[in-house]
């Protein structure tokens, strides 16, 4: 692909998503992550000759709407699915093919969501529509157009990567926005009264919720140094009689995590944390 069809595209699909600023992820081989944060369209269009230099060396290409936001990820879609979608009243903002009869689209809601219901709303499309679920959060990075795909599953017949492709980039937002997010707030409520129920406990017949670890992140006595807050909570959490779970659920939710790397590398952060947390648990009890 020509550096002006490359062009072209981070233009149009970047135009599309309609965000101020943006968040570009380059994913090398052996997986570390470079993560450019709050960028502008402007400032990542010079920067397009280092990324199709990363790419020609390995390196994923990634972007993602920076803070909150307006829009949500459905990964791994066919061409039917997308016209099921548009039938339905969820038309694409954008639609991206990233490999061969792959697609991933962004929908605009209209609005600018919040992290949990941004969350929520990525995993219950993704169960509508049949996306992929590990892709479903508020701060999922999707593929840039313009850039090839490197993953090794993804190669083509010949053996080569195959180009990031735009497909559409209408920039609108979906005709059902309006009831899909009405039944997305009653699902949020729902969904933070199961959680209150979860997280209570009993202490000398009286309810006590647990702090979130939203609380322990905003401590100023952390600093900001968000790992710190993560273990803080989890041995808080653990002492209080969550489960390994439910610690690691709250901790992968709960903010970005991509500097940590992968999905995988995520998870395993959070699993070691709570872990580590129930571990001191119980010996502080023994």
């Amino acid at each position: 692909m020509s550096a002006e069809i490359a062009h072209s595209m981070v233009g149009r699909q970047l135009t599309a998503m309609g965000s101020e600023h943006f968040d570009i992820g380059v994913l090398r081989r052996g997986g570390r992550m470079l993560l450019r944060e709050g960028w502008t369209a402007n400032k990542i269009e010079p920067a397009i000759r280092w990324l199709r230099h990363e790419n020609a060396h390995g390196a994923q290409i990634f972007v993602r709407p920076h803070g909150l936001h307006a829009l949500s990820l459905i990964d791994d879609l066919s061409a039917s699915t997308i016209a099921a979608m548009k039938v339905s009243g969820f038309q694409p903002a954008v639609i991206v093919e990233t490999s061969p009869a792959n697609f991933q689209v962004w929908l605009n809601h209209g609005r600018i969501l919040d992290r949990d219901l941004s969350s929520l709303a990525a995993k219950e499309l993704s169960r509508r529509f049949g996306g992929d679920l590990s892709s479903a959060d508020w701060r999922h990075f999707g593929r840039l157009a313009g850039f090839t795909n490197q993953k090794e599953i993804r190669r083509l017949p010949n053996g080569l990567a195959p180009f990031v492709r735009l497909r559409e980039a209408q920039g609108r937002v979906y005709s059902a926005a309006p009831e899909f997010l009405r039944q997305l707030d009653a699902l949020a409520a729902d969904a933070r009264a199961e959680r209150e129920a979860r997280f209570s406990t009993r202490d000398g017949g009286r309810d006590r919720t647990i702090r979130s670890l939203d609380e322990f992140q905003r401590d100023p006595k952390y600093g900001g140094d968000l790992h710190r807050a993560d273990m803080a909570w989890a041995d808080y959490a653990a002492s209080r009689g969550l489960s390994a779970t439910e610690i690691e659920r709250e901790i992968i939710n709960a903010r970005d995590l991509s500097k940590k790397g992968g999905r995988r590398r995520q998870i395993a952060y959070a699993e070691r944390t709570a872990l580590k947390a129930l571990a001191a648990v119980r010996r502080i009890h023994l």
